[in-house]
């Protein structure tokens, strides 16, 4: 299937040539005309663009124009559909010759709408906690990967990932907020949970899952890097995002849930052990995740906005280093 986008561009008349010139070099019919906008001579120009042309045309675009200017605008829609040979065989000729990267403007849009924590968001994860609260009550470990599959915990820590590397600190502390949010939501059903079960039945703090998740070790730390690396791989190479979603939730979910047991039953080891096991799969998940998304290129556009982003992302890395590191220097000598 063939997909396509339209591009807009407005600029002052004195862009006129370099965007003329960027649109030839695509080999894209384009549809040029001008006018005044606020008594400011501007030119447009219009073209239909396959999607992997897309991230190439914007940045050609954006070495040439200078968005600071209010007139100066591009402005990319999704097209339903369009009948022309001519751009099917355009559209043919970039599919083969682009690779399918995710462009800037797709993953923003897949990540921004779990920036912040949504009611639907919550109530998948309380539906997690309680059937993983079973698994790990009953000692049965597929119930316990079982309930991972409706944990919706993939979408935040990408949000996360995705604009510490565009430099989007309010974004970073919002997602960041939701995510502890879920997490501190899941401790807390999982303690109202373990408090009303245990009036009726004895809780089993050592069965095996519980157990599992009471403490940290050295291999934990790898793992969490690990899947938080496939978490943001999934936005580029299309790995399938329900098992990639299993997997981070697996490293998140049981844990938070084991230390609601132990906060339940006043056994603060236990409670303990558990959350810091959550905070380092957290740490690792976000660490991960946010290095595999530099290296595959995602930094803003605009070039006034390339070396800002750097800044901030260094300091969003740096905090997380320093945090992943304390953290296993403590696994470290715990375990020693």
């Amino acid at each position: 299937m063939v997909f396509l986008k339209r591009i807009n561009v407005t600029v002052t008349a004195d862009h006129n040539e370099k965007i003329r010139e960027t649109f030839e070099k695509l080999e894209l019919p384009v549809v040029h005309s001008e006018g005044t906008q606020e008594k400011v001579k501007v030119s447009n120009f219009s073209a239909l663009i396959p999607d992997e042309l897309v991230d190439n045309a914007l940045e050609e675009l954006t070495k040439k124009i200078d968005l600071r200017i209010k007139e100066n605008v591009i402005i990319i829609q999704d097209i339903e559909s369009f009948v022309s040979t001519a751009l099917d065989k355009i559209s043919e000729k970039a599919a083969k010759e682009h690779s399918k990267k995710n462009p800037l403007e797709r993953l923003m849009n897949a990540t921004d709408k779990h920036v912040r924590l949504k009611i639907d968001t919550l109530t998948m994860a309380l539906f997690a906690t309680l059937v993983a609260f079973s698994g790990l009550y009953l000692d049965n470990v597929v119930i316990v990967i079982g309930a991972m599959l409706i944990s919706p915990l993939l979408g935040p820590l990408n949000a996360f990932a995705v604009n510490a590397n565009l430099g989007r600190l309010r974004k970073v502390l919002i997602s960041e907020v939701s995510i502890l949010g879920l997490l501190g939501a899941i401790i807390v059903l999982s303690a109202i949970t373990t408090f009303i079960v245990s009036q009726f039945v004895n809780i089993p703090i050592n069965s095996g899952q519980i157990i599992l998740r009471t403490h940290a070790s050295l291999s934990d730390i790898g793992i969490a890097l690990v899947i938080g690396l496939a978490g943001g791989l999934a936005l580029f190479v299309g790995l399938p995002e329900l098992l990639v979603g299993v997997a981070i939730a697996v490293a998140l979910v049981p844990p938070a849930t084991v230390a609601g047991i132990g906060l339940a039953t006043e056994n603060y080891g236990l409670f303990l052990g558990a959350l810091a096991l959550t905070f380092v799969y957290l740490i690792g998940l976000e660490l991960g995740s946010s290095i595999i998304i530099r290296i595959r290129g995602v930094t803003p556009r605009r070039y006034y906005q390339k070396e800002e982003a750097k800044t901030k992302f260094a300091y969003s890395i740096g905090i997380l280093v320093v945090l992943f590191g304390l953290l296993s220097a403590i696994v470290y000598f715990l375990n020693l």
